[in-house]
């Protein structure tokens, strides 16, 4: 079992976050707009299910539910469609979080799976649009989470080597990515993975909140 993390960061130049789950509080919003997607081509969706198969790489998602890799790109579209109509709310401690990051004069990277337009949509209405000192979305690169090559592409923009990273994520893909990448991986309790598949995955260190960061920042 990993244990709770309590030692300073030291050697760090770049913290990185995921966004879905970690600094937004997206489970409930995503599970709406899947079970309308999934509607649309008449598969019902239930909580169980959705935890069941939930992957920040939506097209492992729609494999698993059974939705045919021809009508993806239908299923993208409604997606998008639908999640406009919805604005999470960022996760407690997660404004704290970034804020001292800044402070600390690190680096701050943002690597999501999400599209573009909507991720920077999701960043302007939470008053992050200018935050960030790299963006990685879905579309960059050619690979996906758990891929390391979204988080390598956003270090390599950064000029920072994995040792000097920190990526701190909410599900065992971002866990896998993470450790693949070679940056110490930090997972934030409370979003798409349970405490259970995020301890078996063994990152660097559990956080019960974003705020548990802000103690490891400090020098």
């Amino acid at each position: 079992m990993p244990a709770e993390p309590s030692s300073p960061l030291n050697g760090i130049r770049a913290v990185l976050f995921d966004l879905d789950g970690t600094l937004i509080d997206a489970v409930e919003s995503h599970y709406r707009v899947f079970s309308r997607v999934l509607a649309a081509f008449a598969v019902r969706l239930d909580q169980r299910t959705f935890k069941r198969h939930y992957s920040p790489n939506w097209y492992q998602f729609y494999k698993r539910v059974g939705i045919p890799e021809t009508r993806w790109p239908e299923a993208d579209q409604l997606w998008l469609r639908y999640y406009a109509e919805e604005a999470p709310a960022m996760r407690d401690g997660a404004d704290e979080a970034l804020a001292s990051v800044r402070a600390s004069g690190r680096a701050l990277g943002l690597i999501t799976a999400g599209d573009r337009s909507r991720v920077e949509r999701d960043l302007r209405r939470l008053s992050w649009e200018s935050l960030f000192d790299v963006v990685v979305c879905a579309g960059d690169v050619a690979e996906r989470k758990p891929h390391p090559a979204p988080l390598v592409h956003g270090l390599i923009r950064l000029e920072v080597p994995p040792a000097a990273a920190v990526y701190v994520g909410d599900t065992v893909e971002d866990v896998e990515m993470g450790k693949a990448a070679g940056v110490t991986t930090l997972a934030v309790l409370g979003g798409f993975s349970s405490r259970d598949a995020l301890e078996a995955t063994a990152p660097a260190g559990l956080l019960k909140s974003l705020r548990d960061l802000v103690g490891l920042l400090q020098p």
